[in-house]
C-alpha cells in the first residue's frame, strides 16, 4: 500500500455519495426480507436459483461455494458481513443471519439508515419502474426520475414495456387517437418537470437503441394496430418518433435523459447505435448508463465527441470490478471535462447498495492511486476528481442543490 493510496483511501472513505440510480422499494416491503429474499432481490439472483428458507445446509454451502468468485456475490457478502458482524456467510450462520436481517427490517426506517451509515449516501435518484416518478415518501432524501419506456412501446393497448406498463393503464379511455397520445405525453413531461430530475429510458431490454429519424405520419400509421399486424421496422419507427419527441421536450425542459446501454438485448444495446440521436439533439443531455458494458471504449468515444453526452458507471463495479477499473482509467483520460461522469448503486435493497458503494470506493482508491503513483495525476487533483464523481457531478448534472454550497 503506497502513501498515495493511504491518503486517497482516507479521503474517499470520508467523502459522501449521491447515487444517480436506484430501484429502492417502499418502506413496508422490506419487512419480508431475510437472507434468501435478500439474495433473490439482488443481482446474485440473476445468476441462478437462490437456496430457499427451508433449504438444507448442504444445499446452502454448495450454492455459496459456487458463487464465491462472482462480483455480484462478493460485494453483497462484504456488505452483509460488515452490517451484521460476520466474517463470511456459511451454511452454519445462515439461519441466525437471516433472522437478524428480518428483525432489523421490522423498523420501516432501517433501510434508509443503512444507506446513510454504511453507504455514506446523502441522497439518491429513484427509478421506480412500478410507480414512476415517486419519491417513496422521502422527498428529503429521494429524488425521482420519470421512465418513458411505456410511451415508446404504447402504440396499442396490448403493447407493454418490459415491466408490463403502457399509457393505457394510466389514461385509459382518454387515449382516443394519436394526436391525443402525443399531447398527453408532452403534457406529462411538462407536468412532471418540477418534481423529477431526469427522464429514464430502458428500452434496450425490448428493442434496439437505434433511434433513427422517423416522421410523424409513420408513427401515426402504426398507432392503434396490434403487434401481430406490424413489422419490427414499423414498431421501431413508432418508438423512434416517440423517443425523438421526448428528446426534443427534454432539451426544452433541461431534463437529462438517462439511457440503459449494454447488457440487455445485446445485439441492440450497443451505445454506438445512439449516435444519430446524440448528434441530432445537441441541446439535450444524454447520460449513458453502466459504462455501456461491454462497450466501455465506445461510451468513452461518444462522450469525447459529443459535448451533450455524460457517462454513468452505475452497476458496472458490480458487473465486473476489473472492467470498472479499466473503464475509469480510460474515462479519466478521454473525457474533456471532469464534470461528465457520475455513479449510482442501481439496487433494490440497501444491503446491496452498501455493497455497491464499497465496490465503487474500492475502484476509486485503486485507480486514482495508480494514476498518482504513475505520475499522471497530482494527489490533490485525484482527490478533487473523487469528490466530483462521488457527489458533486450528480448535483450539477441533475440541478440538485448542495446543502449550504453552490454547485461548481
Amino acid at each position: 500500500m503506497t502513501s498515495s493510496y493511504e491518503a486517497l483511501s482516507t479521503f474517499i472513505d470520508l467523502t459522501p455519495i449521491f447515487s444517480t440510480h436506484e430501484h429502492h422499494r417502499e418502506d413496508e416491503l422490506y419487512a419480508q426480507l431475510d437472507l434468501s429474499t435478500l439474495f433473490s432481490w439482488s443481482y446474485v439472483g440473476w445468476s441462478g436459483a437462490v437456496p430457499a428458507g427451508d433449504s438444507t445446509a448442504v444445499e446452502r454451502q454448495h450454492w455459496i461455494n459456487s458463487m464465491k468468485m462472482n462480483s455480484y456475490y462478493v460485494w453483497l457478502e462484504k456488505a452483509i458481513c460488515t452490517i451484521y458482524g460476520e466474517e463470511e456467510i456459511t451454511a452454519a450462520n445462515w439461519d441466525s443471519l437471516s433472522e437478524r436481517i428480518r428483525k432489523a427490517h421490522q423498523d420501516p426506517n432501517y433501510h434508509l439508515q443503512l444507506l446513510r451509515k454504511y453507504a455514506g449516501y446523502q441522497g439518491f435518484l429513484e427509478d421506480a419502474f412500478w410507480n414512476t416518478g415517486t419519491d417513496l415518501g422521502h422527498p428529503d432524501f429521494v429524488t425521482p426520475v420519470y421512465r418513458i419506456d411505456m410511451w415508446i412501446i404504447g402504440y396499442h393497448p396490448d403493447s407493454l414495456d418490459n415491466d408490463g406498463w403502457n399509457p393505457y393503464r394510466i389514461y385509459g379511455e382518454k387515449i382516443t387517437d394519436f394526436n391525443t397520445y402525443e399531447q398527453l405525453f408532452t403534457d406529462e413531461l411538462r407536468r412532471r418537470r418540477p418534481s423529477v430530475a431526469a427522464l429514464k429510458c430502458s428500452v434496450a431490454y425490448f428493442r434496439n437503441l437505434r433511434f433513427d429519424e422517423a416522421h410523424r405520419d409513420e408513427a401515426a400509421a402504426v398507432f392503434g394496430r396490434e403487434k401481430s399486424s406490424l413489422t419490427e421496422g414499423e414498431r421501431n419507427a413508432f418508438g423512434n418518433y416517440m423517443f425523438r419527441l421526448a428528446a426534443s421536450v427534454a432539451g426544452e425542459l433541461d431534463l437529462p435523459i438517462q439511457l440503459h446501454t449494454g447488457l440487455a438485448q445485446l445485439s441492440g444495446s450497443s451505445p454506438m447505435l445512439l449516435e444519430s440521436v446524440l448528434r441530432d439533439y445537441p441541446g439535450t443531455r444524454f447520460v449513458l448508463f453502466h459504462g455501456g458494458f461491454p462497450w466501455i471504449y465506445e461510451t468513452a468515444a461518444l462522450a469525447h465527441n459529443y459535448p451533450n453526452v455524460y457517462l454513468d458507471i452505475n452497476w458496472l463495479p458490480l458487473i465486473s470490478t476489473t472492467a470498472a477499473c479499466q473503464a475509469l482509467h480510460v474515462y479519466m483520460e478521454v473525457l474533456p471535462r471532469w464534470d461528465k461522469i457520475a455513479w449510482g448503486g442501481d439496487n433494490w435493497t440497501s444491503e446491496e447498495s452498501v455493497g455497491a458503494s464499497m465496490a465503487f470506493r474500492f475502484i476509486l482508491k485503486k485507480v486514482l492511486a495508480e494514476k498518482v503513483d504513475d505520475g499522471f495525476l497530482r494527489l490533490k487533483d485525484a482527490q478533487q476528481f473523487a469528490e466530483r464523481i462521488m457527489y458533486r457531478n450528480a448535483h450539477s448534472i441533475y440541478h440538485i442543490p448542495l446543502a449550504n454550497e453552490d454547485i461548481e
